[in-house]
C-alpha cells in the first residue's frame, strides 16, 4: 500500500503547557481510535494542530513537540491565537458549523475569518507537501479543511485524495446562502472520493454540485472536465469491543457502584453530549419538564443524568447556552423536585471514559435528541456498552437513526414526539427492552470504526472507470433555447414523455401522484397542436392513465410497454405471456415488505413492484439486496428479470420494453423528436432513437440520453416554453 497521510484539524495526541512543562495526552475520539492502526506504520503520517497556540511556545518547545509527536508518526501545524480565533472559532464554528446543521449562522461580515480559513488551509497543504512521498494516499477530514483537497490536487494531480465530512451536508439552498460556498465546493471536489455519514448528506452534496456549478452528476459521481469524483456514504462506527467489554474493568465497576448508590431506586435517563446549540439540550430539558408535569406518577421515580461537556468556551453563543441550561435546570429542580429528589443531575464537566461507560451501564434509557447531527456516536456507544436491557431515544435527524431503527425515533422539532417517547421508554416491558437492545447490538458489532476506515481507504484506492460517461450534458438555458427553436421550426413532431419523475415528481407513495392542473393543461396544449404526436410512455397501469388522460387526445403506453392505446382508441396488449408466476413471487415480496417498514407491493397486469420509498435507508438497502438475491434464483424459471428503479424492485418479462413499443410511432417520419425519462425503463428508448432526437434524462444516474434536467419541475417549465 502507498504511504497514507491523514490530515485533520486536531491530532490524536494533545499538548498542554503547565508552567514550563509540556504534557502529552492521547485523544479519546472515534477518529483517533479508527485510524490509530494506520499511524503505527512508520511510513504513514498524521498532520494536525497540537492544541496549543504558538504564542505560548518557545522555539525549544516547538522542537520538543515535533520530536515527541514524531514518535507517534504525528506532525504538527502550529497556529497563532489570532489564527485560531478567526479560522477555528470564527469561520469554522460561527459560520460553517451552524450553517451545516441548519441553524442560523452569523453571516454579516466575515471577510477576516474567511481569509484566516484560507490561510490555515494553505498551512496544512504546505505541511502535507513537505512530508509526502512519490506516491501517496491522502485522507483529509472535516469542515475545517474544506479547501485543502483542491490545494493538494493542484500540486499532486496523480495522488489518491479522499475527503470525509463528519457533520451533515446541508440542502442546496442553505449551502448557496454562503457567499464563499462555491469556493468550498471546489475545494471538496479536489478529492477523488468524498464521503459522508448518510445517503441524504451525499445526495445534498450531489445536488449542490449540479445546481451551483452545473456539473454532470450521476447517482454517485460528479463528472468534472478531466476527472470523476465519487460521492458516497460511509456510516462511521465505534470501537465496539471497547464499550462492550468496559464493564469488566475494575475502574468501570467502581464507577457503576457509585452511580447505583447515587440513583438508588430510580429509573435513570442518561444524556451525554458536548455543550453545543446543535445538541438540542434546551429542547430536551423542556420536553423532560413537560413529561414530568403531565405524568406526576413518575415524580421521585426517575432522574435525568445529564452530562454536558463544555466546548468552544471562547464563542459567545456557547457561553450564553451554558447559562441558559444552568438556569433551566435550577427552575425544573426547584419547581418540580423536592429536597430528597432532584429530577435532573446536571454535570457540566467532561467525564473520563470509565465514568461515561459506567453511566451507560446504569442508565435504563439513553436520551439522545440533537436538533441535527452528522452521526452521533454516543447513541452507538450506549448500545454497545449496555448489558441486559435498555432503550434508546434518538432524533430521526441524527445520522445514527438510519442504522438504529429499533430506537424510539423522535422529531426534536415536535416536542410531543419526545414526551411520548419518554413515556413509552419508562413503561416499556422488559422483553421489549431486551429485544430492541439486542437487535441494535447485532447491527453495530460488525460495523466498527475500524471497518469504516478500511472501507473508505479501499474505496479511495479503487480506480474510476470513465469510458462513456461524458456523453450527457446539462440542458442549460442556452441549450434549451436551441431545443425550443428546433421545435418551432419543425412541421412534424414526436413527443415521448414518461410520467413519474418526469411530468410529476416522484411521490412518497405510488398511489399519490395524480397530475396537477398545470400539467394537464400543458399536455392538452401540446396535444392540440396538429404538428404534434404526443405519447405518454409510463410504468403506470391502464386505469391510472385513463383516469388522468382519457379526455386528452394523446397516445398512451402502460406498464412500460405491455399495453398501448391510440388517441381515442382502446387498450391493446403487446404480448400474451402468462402471469402464473405471480403466485410464487408475490408471497416472497410480501415477506420482505413485512420486514421493511414502509415497503409496499404494487401489482400490475404484467409485473409485481416492491416499493421502498417510505422505508428507512438502512432497512431499505439491507432487504432490497436480500430480496433481489432471492428473486434472481426464481425468475430464471419463468424467463423473467428483476429490475431496479427509483426506490423500487420490479419483476417483469424482459421482452416487454418501451423501446419496442414506441417503434410503431417511429415508423412515421418526424423532423423533431423529444424523449424525456428518468429511470432504467427509459434507457433502451434513449438508445434506440436516432442521433437527431433530443433525449433528456431527469435526475442522476448513468444514461444514454444526450441531456439532463434535474427535476420534474424543470421538465414542466421546458414543456410550458414549447406551448407558448
Amino acid at each position: 500500500m502507498a504511504q497514507v497521510i491523514i490530515v485533520s484539524n486536531r491530532l490524536p495526541v494533545s499538548v498542554k503547557k503547565v508552567g514550563d512543562e509540556l504534557e502529552f495526552s492521547a485523544s479519546l475520539g472515534g477518529l483517533a481510535t479508527g485510524l490509530s492502526s494506520y499511524v503505527q506504520n512508520r511510513k504513514n503520517k498524521w498532520i494536525g494542530w497540537p492544541g496549543i497556540p504558538s504564542e505560548e511556545l518557545t522555539e525549544r518547545d516547538k522542537t520538543t513537540i515535533s520530536y515527541e509527536l514524531a514518535k507517534s508518526n504525528c506532525y504538527p501545524v502550529f497556529l497563532s491565537k489570532k489564527q485560531i480565533d478567526a479560522f477555528y472559532n470564527g469561520y469554522s464554528n460561527r459560520i460553517l458549523w451552524p450553517l451545516f446543521h441548519n441553524l442560523s449562522p452569523h453571516l454579516e461580515d466575515y471577510d477576516r475569518e474567511w481569509r484566516a480559513y484560507r490561510q490555515v488551509n494553505h498551512l496544512f497543504a504546505e505541511a502535507v507537501l513537505s512530508l509526502i512521498e512519490t506516491t501517496s494516499t491522502i485522507w483529509v477530514h472535516d469542515y475545517q479543511l474544506l479547501l485543502l483537497p483542491e490545494m493538494l490536487r493542484a500540486e499532486r494531480p496523480n495522488d489518491h485524495i479522499g475527503f470525509f465530512l463528519h457533520i451533515p451536508f446541508p440542502d442546496v439552498d442553505t449551502f448557496a446562502s454562503l457567499k464563499t460556498g462555491k469556493k468550498l465546493l471546489h475545494g471538496m471536489l479536489g478529492a477523488d472520493l468524498v464521503g459522508f455519514h448518510t445517503t441524504s448528506y451525499a445526495d445534498n452534496f450531489l445536488e449542490t454540485s449540479q445546481q451551483l456549478d452545473h456539473h454532470v452528476v450521476l447517482r454517485d459521481q460528479v463528472l468534472l472536465d478531466r476527472r470523476v469524483v465519487r460521492v458516497t456514504d460511509f456510516p462511521m462506527g465505534i470501537d465496539y469491543d471497547k464499550y462492550a467489554q468496559a464493564a469488566r474493568t475494575k475502574e468501570v465497576k467502581k464507577a457503576i457502584h457509585t452511580y447505583k448508590r447515587k440513583y438508588r431506586g430510580r429509573k435513570v435517563i442518561a444524556a451525554v453530549d458536548r455543550l453545543d446549540p446543535t445538541k438540542g439540550l434546551v429542547e430536551r430539558l423542556e420536553a423532560y419538564r413537560e413529561f414530568l408535569e403531565t405524568n406526576p406518577q413518575f415524580h421521585g421515580k426517575v432522574v435525568l443524568a445529564m452530562i454536558a461537556a463544555p466546548s468552544r468556551t471562547d464563542i459567545p453563543e456557547y457561553k450564553e447556552l451554558s447559562l441558559h441550561i444552568e438556569t433551566l435546570v435550577k427552575q425544573i429542580n426547584n419547581t418540580i423536585g423536592w429536597p430528597k429528589w432532584q429530577p435532573i443531575d446536571y454535570m457540566n464537566t467532561a467525564h473520563p471514559f470509565e465514568e461515561v461507560a459506567a453511566l451507560y451501564q446504569v442508565a435504563d434509557i439513553a436520551f439522545i435528541a440533537p436538533l441535527r447531527d452528522g452521526m452521533n456516536l454516543v447513541a452507538k456507544e450506549y448500545v454497545a456498552a449496555k448489558r441486559g436491557r435498555g432503550v434508546l431515544i434518538l432524533s430521526e435527524t441524527a445520522g445514527a437513526a438510519q442504522e438504529l431503527t429499533e430506537a424510539l425515533l423522535v422529531d426534536p422539532a415536535r416536542r410531543n414526539t419526545v414526551v411520548a417517547a419518554l413515556y413509552q421508554a419508562v413503561n416499556m416491558p422488559k422483553h421489549e427492552l431486551k429485544r430492541r437492545l439486542h437487535a441494535m447490538q447485532k447491527q453495530l458489532e460488525g460495523r466498527t470504526v475500524h471497518t469504516w476506515a478500511n472501507a473508505f481507504l479501499k474505496a479511495l484506492e479503487r480506480p474510476t472507470y470513465t469510458s462513456t460517461i461524458h456523453r450527457t450534458q446539462t440542458l442549460t438555458p442556452d441549450r434549451q433555447k436551441a431545443l425550443v427553436a428546433s421545435y418551432r421550426q419543425a412541421s412534424s413532431r414526436l413527443l415521448l414523455l414518461d410520467y413519474d419523475g418526469v411530468l410529476v415528481a416522484l411521490a412518497t407513495h405510488y398511489k399519490q401522484a395524480a397530475p396537477s392542473k398545470g400539467v394537464v393543461q400543458t399536455i392538452k396544449k401540446l396535444a392540440a397542436d396538429p404538428a404534434n404526436e404526443v405519447v405518454i410512455v409510463s410504468g403506470r397501469t391502464r386505469t391510472n392513465l385513463d383516469d388522468w388522460f382519457d379526455s386528452i387526445p394523446v397516445n398512451l403506453v402502460a406498464e412500460h410497454g405491455a399495453f398501448t392505446k391510440d388517441v381515442r382508441g382502446t387498450w391493446h396488449k403487446t404480448r400474451g405471456h402468462s402471469t402464473a408466476w405471480k403466485e410464487r413471487i408475490r408471497p416472497i415480496m410480501e415477506k420482505y415488505a413485512r420486514r421493511t417498514p414502509g415497503a409496499v407491493i404494487e401489482e400490475k397486469s404484467n409485473s409485481l413492484v416492491w416499493h421502498y420509498r417510505q422505508s428507512p435507508p438502512y432497512e431499505a438497502q439491507k432487504y432490497t439486496v436480500i430480496l433481489r438475491r432471492v428473486l434472481q434464483t426464481i425468475v430464471r424459471d419463468y424467463d423473467l428479470a428483476v429490475y431496479s428503479g427509483n426506490k423500487i424492485l420490479e419483476v417483469k418479462d424482459p421482452s416487454t420494453s418501451k423501446a419496442e413499443t414506441v417503434q410503431r410511432w417511429m415508423k412515421h417520419p418526424h423532423d423533431f423528436i423529444l424523449t424525456i425519462g428518468d429511470d432504467y425503463t427509459d434507457e433502451d428508448m434513449f438508445a434506440a432513437l436516432p442521433d437527431s432526437a433530443y433525449t433528456i434524462k431527469v435526475g442522476r444516474g448513468r444514461t444514454h440520453a444526450k441531456y439532463r434536467l434535474k427535476s420534474s419541475s424543470e421538465v414542466q417549465a421546458l414543456l410550458k416554453r414549447l406551448v407558448k
